[in-house]
């Protein structure tokens, strides 16, 4: 039995050769991209070429965006996705909860919401401000309990960039 880290696991679980893509037959390509950006060691490296115009056109998407966000968040669990892999992961996430498409965009921020601590620990781990503040708005569109996102604002508000502005 070899080793398999969160992601791969999450990956497992699909049938990416029966799930659409825009540009491709099929999203088989798909997992390959995602375990490519979680490998990257640069900004450009972790850019994601085969998710953009492939599940994810501006705010149309295809229905492998919700696979696509559970592998993301179940990368987000896994220390060893590099923090420019993590900021693609988490805006990707972000781009995925605001699609044209309600029922997708609801599954999305169903899978983010099953995964919210691994978001609260990129806020409170103080690896990156850019990633910090992404993760923070991800808990603030999916967090049911508000007052967890007040303690939250309070305890980590240093790690944030100083220019986070609230509605609220």
């Amino acid at each position: 039995m070899t080793d398999m880290n969160s992601m791969e696991l999450e990956i497992s679980l699909y049938n990416w050769s029966q799930l659409p893509c825009r540009s491709c037959e099929s999203a088989a390509h798909v997992p390959g991209e995602l375990l490519r950006m979680a490998r990257a060691r640069t900004a450009e490296e972790a850019e994601p070429r085969d998710i953009e115009f492939h599940v994810l056109q501006e705010s149309w998407a295809t229905p492998t965006v919700v696979p696509v966000a559970r592998v993301l968040m179940a990368g987000l669990a896994d220390r060893d996705v590099t923090p420019e892999a993590r900021n693609q992961f988490l805006d990707l996430l972000w781009c995925f909860l605001i699609v044209d498409d309600e029922v997708l965009a609801q599954a999305c921020k169903d899978a983010v919401r099953a995964g919210t601590w691994s978001l609260y620990e990129e806020i409170l781990s103080g690896r990156s401000k850019g990633s910090a503040l992404m993760a923070y708005w991800l808990v603030k569109e999916v967090e049911p309990a508000p007052g967890r996102v007040e303690r939250l604002l309070q305890v980590a508000r240093h790690m944030l960039p100083e220019d986070l502005f609230e509605d609220d």
